[in-house]
């Protein structure tokens, strides 16, 4: 058995702690999927309407993993850095 994690384990495990960090520091709510098929994805209501949700998709960009949502990125090493940025593009503050 190799100790190394599958990139799905990897990107659940990244939407998972921003899922946390949203909520713990930019008081948002979100809701991470996890299909039977395809891939994780954290989705974020915005408050002013929330039946419309920001997708947030955790991507490995050459060697390096990034927070995907709307035209925007993040980079995953700094949750708390990638939270404030989700929570402005729904909140827009």
């Amino acid at each position: 058995m190799t100790s190394e994690r599958s990139p799905h384990s990897v990107r659940f495990g990244l939407l998972a702690h921003l899922c946390y960090t949203l909520r713990e520091r930019q008081d948002c709510t979100s809701l991470l999927a996890n299909p039977r098929r395809g891939e994780c994805v954290l989705w974020v209501p915005y408050p002013a309407a929330p039946q419309r949700r920001l997708g947030v998709a955790a991507v490995d960009h050459h060697g390096r993993w990034l927070y995907a949502f709307g035209d925007r990125w993040s980079m995953a090493e700094d949750p708390g850095e990638a939270a404030a940025h989700v929570a402005w593009a729904v909140k827009g503050r």
